[in-house]
Parts: C-alpha cells; structure tokens; sequence
C-alpha cells in the first residue's frame, strides 16, 4: 500500500522529515512492512493544494492531509489534534449587498462536489481512536484575524477550526473516489491576530507524533 501525507508548508511535517522536501514533489518519508509512506508538500492554500494532489493522488491508496489549523471552539485546546469531518469552501459565495450567500444557494454548486457542503465517507465506515475528536471545519483564502470577519464566518458556517487547504483534499479526494483523512493540530484560537498567542512548535509536536501513531495502528486496515 502507498499512503501519501499531504501537508502545506514543510514547517509541518518537519519532525517526520529526514532531509529537506521540495514543494510538488513527493519524497520518501519511510517504510512500514510492506508499506510506503511519502510526503508531498504543496504551498499554502487550497488552490496549490489541489493542484499538488490531483496530479499525484491517483499513483496512491490513501490520502493524510495534516498541518495547523485555529480553533473557534473552547471545547478544542491548544495543542490538541483533531480530524476533520466535514468542511467547506467558506468565502466561496457570492456579495448580495453585504448578504453572503453560497454557491449551493444559488444552484452553482456541482452537487455531486458541492464546495459548500464537503464530508469524508471514509470517517463513516472506519473507526478513529476516541480521543481524536471530529470537528466541522472551514477552508478559507484568508484567514481570520479581526472581528468582522470572525462574526460574520460564525454567523454563516458556525465552524470548530479553520484551515486554508483542508476543503481542497476533500475536494479532489471525493471527486477521484480516493480514501482520506485530514488530521489537524490546534495553534491558536481564532480571535483578533496575536501570534504571541500562538503555540504552532507544540501543536506540530504533537500532530507529527498523532501522524505516527495513526499510520502505525490503522495500515492493516486503510
């Protein structure tokens, strides 16, 4: 089986590496049984993103996306690793005089990939440890750091965290039918922007180690 982790920035999958990755190039990360395990690093945001995977998702059997991500919920701490269950295109919409309003309200969105509306099938037939909690999540352009716009993606999505690629894996992994997790350690809350708040060397020790577990535990079984 080839399993491919997919992540934004080299920063986050650094504790896995044993050399320097290239961006848009997957890359050995090692072996387990009779199973490889590569890297792919694609830039930040969703279009590189997908990009990056749907020119090498078909050569594997298994997609992990990891990375950071803000959390909106004080039920999720810092640090904390979770997986993504459903998420979204957030600002993929349309400006009706200051009303957002979503591309599947209008009947632009392909409703076998609906942008807006994006769930992992693979979640609903496999089991995850417990302590891996799943979390609504938003893919946003622009990340939040000011009151507005953090009132107003409350408002419309109400989401757990928010990323800047994980829509992107859902995306292209639904459309070409390829299994899938997006696994996701919390940096800092989402709130007016402070990176003084910010805890991304634990939130990433602790997701690069969740990564090894996970694909320690369920290789038999993906």
């Amino acid at each position: 089986m080839k399993i491919l982790v997919v992540a934004a920035t080299e920063l986050e999958v650094k504790g896995l590496l044993k050399e320097p990755a290239e961006t848009g190039v997957p890359h050995r990360l090692f072996d387990v049984s009779e199973n490889s395990v590569d890297v792919l690093i694609t830039g930040v945001g969703a279009v590189p993103t997908a990009f990056c995977l749907a020119r090498f998702v078909e050569d594997y059997d298994f997609i992990i996306n990891v990375g950071i991500a803000g959390s909106y919920s004080s039920n999720i701490s810092i640090n904390q690793v979770v997986v993504v269950d459903w998420d979204c295109f957030g600002d993929y919409g349309i400006d009706n005089n200051g009303h957002f309003i979503s591309l599947s309200e209008v009947g632009l969105a392909d409703a076998s990939s609906n942008v807006n509306n994006l769930s992992n099938p693979w979640l609903k037939k496999n089991d995850i440890p417990e302590y891996l909690v799943k979390v609504k999540g938003i893919t946003l352009g622009t990340a939040s750091g000011s009151e507005q716009s953090i009132g107003k993606i409350k408002q419309l999505w109400n989401p757990d965290i928010e990323t800047m690629e994980s829509a992107a894996v859902f995306y292209v992994c639904l459309l070409l039918n390829k299994p899938f997790i997006c696994l996701r350690a919390i940096s800092n809350f989402v709130e007016l922007r402070d990176k003084s708040k910010w805890r991304i060397k634990e939130a990433l020790d602790n997701l690069n180690t969740e990564v090894i577990k996970f694909i320690s535990s369920r290789i038999e079984i993906i």
